[in-house]
């Protein structure tokens, strides 16, 4: 984020802030500080990272780091037998939008893993995952094998 971006959201930020103060009229010792607060508050948000916007089935709009979502997708596709996760995209969907998610990944799979059967349960593995750890549902989960790996461990029985 550009310090004139920061500015900018800064600015605007207080603007809020005071108008909210202004209706609200706290007491002054308790507001010391709290503009500051909320502007740290924000700034940190910001800088975390990137978050995808979802819905819940309420019709609740809700923000989670898309790295978490993607490490959720990661786990479920790594604990099929024979399939290690690439690369993991996800996009919004449903009606309202974010009410579901559609996902896009990579794969690598190991040497005589059957690929149809593979990514069913790839399918099964992300979608139970995302409703159980996220409560949404996945519209579409695509899966494109990139690569094929010995499995060391299947090689030595």
């Amino acid at each position: 984020m550009s310090d004139e971006s920061v500015n900018a959201t800064d600015a605007h930020l207080r603007g809020i802030i005071d108008e909210y103060m202004g209706a609200f009229e706290p007491d002054p010792a308790e507001s010391v500080g709290l503009r500051e607060r909320i502007l740290q508050i924000v700034r940190e948000d910001a800088v975390l990272a990137p978050a995808t916007k979802l819905t819940t089935e309420r019709g609740n709009p809700f923000r989670m780091a898309t790295a978490e979502v993607r490490g959720i997708i990661r786990e479920a596709v790594d604990s099929v037998p024979g399939i290690r996760a690439r690369s993991v995209n996800l996009t919004p969907a449903g009606e309202p939008e974010g009410s579901a998610v559609e996902v896009s990944l990579t794969v690598t799979m190991s040497a005589g893993t059957a690929f149809v059967s593979a990514a069913e349960d790839v399918r099964r593995s992300v979608a139970g995952a995302l409703i159980a750890q996220v409560g949404i549902p996945a519209m579409r989960v695509d899966v494109t094998v990139e690569d094929v790996f010995v499995d060391e461990e299947a090689a030595d029985d």
